[in-house]
């Protein structure tokens, strides 16, 4: 058998050195010797505490760092809906701050009949920068009080109408809550803030208020709770909201008709021209009411006849079943004198005098009006005793130089009739200096009607029945 061709080798590679002379091998590298497996380090319990707070607060750093990086978003998203506030959470409804920003700017404000006059005032202590120095509270028999007459420039009025207890209270509440005391209260006091039944309240004020202001303030127990203002505030950081307020800013920026939050044209605007010659009740930049030209043009024939057709409706002014002082409201009147004087307010007392036609009537129904007839002796006597400056009278007998056209109907006397019982602020201080206020015992109102000439002779019926049939 033929032998098989060797199998071929692959080329060996000689190393020369210089010269053509074949290197000698390197010599093999030495073997690595293997490491033993390193053991884990143990910690004490003091160094496994202080490793953890170290990854936790290098972990945490980085994760504030990215929220530092979203803080000024979000904090522009809260500020945003806060300010602008489209539903009225936080800032208030927005046909009311319509009303008290332009108040705020000095203008007089259109359309008054249809104001949410307590939703004013709240929004109006709210958003005051400074604190006027007088504000005067009660119901619309106080409405004539302005900067002239007060004879201060720093004035606001805080009235509403048909004011009952509980506004009276909760509108200088307000002031002092935004930390905005004034340095005088005017208080017209009205004859239902001294009757204790839902007759004597208004369903327009704010009941949850009145209680904070007792339970808090007076330590009157009520049932008020405090609300949970989570809920409410969740909504500063609600992305949708903060939408809506941005569209509702940019339809209405530099808009003369302002919209509501519904697209609803918000009808409240300056007065232009002569506020005094203006066809529709006016509410003044110092919360004053101007009424309408005719209003205040009455003949004396007129405003008779309106003093009349109040006679029968009287008892319908919150004072339905009026036959006796409550004590309670007694309680809490004095409370509330106390706590304005401790907050350093001077509280100046106004009784707002009725017609002359009204105030006689009522003498003839005494035993219709009992509660009434006995508020006015019970705040002389209480003016008295306590250092209470007191002006004005119920019973109009007994404001000297008052006459019938010093009124716009039975119930709200004219700036011309006020100014002929109360001397303005800054003479009633002055008073107050000087120990020269008018004695409030000084004055006797008529609190039964005058027996009539020939009573003795049994005539008196007779004339007291002609009397009334002429009435």
């Amino acid at each position: 058998m033929a032998s098989r061709p060797p199998v071929p080798q692959p080329p060996q590679h000689i190393h020369r050195a210089r010269g053509g002379v074949a290197a000698p091998p390197r010599p093999a590298k030495p073997a690595r010797r293997s490491r033993p497996p390193r053991k884990p380090r143990r910690y004490t319990l003091w160094g496994r505490f202080w490793l953890g707070f170290v990854r936790r607060l290098y972990f945490g750093s980085k994760t504030l760092i990215k929220l530092a990086l979203c803080l000024p978003i979000l904090a522009f998203m809260v500020w945003f809906s806060y300010t602008v506030d489209r539903s009225g959470l936080f800032q208030g409804e927005l046909a009311p701050r319509r009303i008290v920003d332009l108040m705020l700017q000095g203008y007089d404000v259109t359309n008054f009949d249809s104001m949410d006059e307590r939703e004013v005032v709240q929004l109006y202590a709210q958003d005051v920068a400074e604190t006027p120095e007088v504000i005067a509270v009660g119901s619309s028999r106080i409405l004539q009080f302005n900067r002239e007459l007060v004879g201060v420039d720093s004035f606001f009025n805080m009235g509403v109408t048909g004011a009952d207890v509980r506004d009276n209270m909760t509108s200088y509440y307000k002031m002092i809550t935004y930390g905005k005391a004034p340095k005088v209260l005017i208080w017209s006091v009205d004859p239902w803030v001294f009757y204790d039944s839902e007759n004597a309240f208004d369903e327009r004020a704010d009941a949850d208020l009145y209680n904070e202001f007792l339970t808090k303030v007076l330590g009157v127990p009520t049932d008020y709770e405090e609300p949970d203002p989570v809920e409410l505030w969740k909504a500063l950081a609600e992305p949708a909201y903060f939408q809506g307020n941005v569209d509702y800013f940019v339809k209405n920026r530099g808009q003369s008709t302002v919209t509501d939050d519904d697209g609803n044209t918000i009808e409240f605007n300056p007065v232009e021209g002569d506020p005094f010659d203006q066809s529709t009740n006016i509410k003044r930049s110092d919360g004053s009411i101007l009424y309408n030209v005719e209003f205040r043009n009455q003949t004396q024939e007129q405003i008779l006849a309106q003093a009349a057709a109040a006679c029968s409706t009287f008892n319908s002014v919150h004072m339905e079943g009026f036959n006796e002082l409550s004590q309670t409201q007694l309680d809490a009147f004095d409370a509330f004198i106390r706590y304005a004087r401790d907050q350093g307010t001077t509280v100046i007392l106004v009784l707002s005098p009725w017609h002359p036609y009204l105030y006689n009537y009522l003498l003839g129904e005494t035993e219709l009006h009992q509660g009434f007839f006995q508020v006015e002796n019970w705040l002389r006597q209480y003016c008295a005793d306590n250092d209470v400056p007191l002006y004005g009278s119920y019973d109009p007998a007994c404001v000297e130089g008052i006459e019938e056209m010093d009124f716009f109907d039975g119930l709200h006397c004219k700036d011309t009739g006020i100014r002929k019982f109360f001397p303005g602020v800054p003479a009633v201080l002055e008073a107050i200096q000087t120990d020269s206020l008018p004695d409030p015992l000084a004055v006797t109102p008529r609190t039964t009607a005058p027996v009539p000439e020939g009573a003795e002779d049994g005539t008196g019926d007779a004339a007291a029945a002609t009397a009334e049939d002429a009435a």
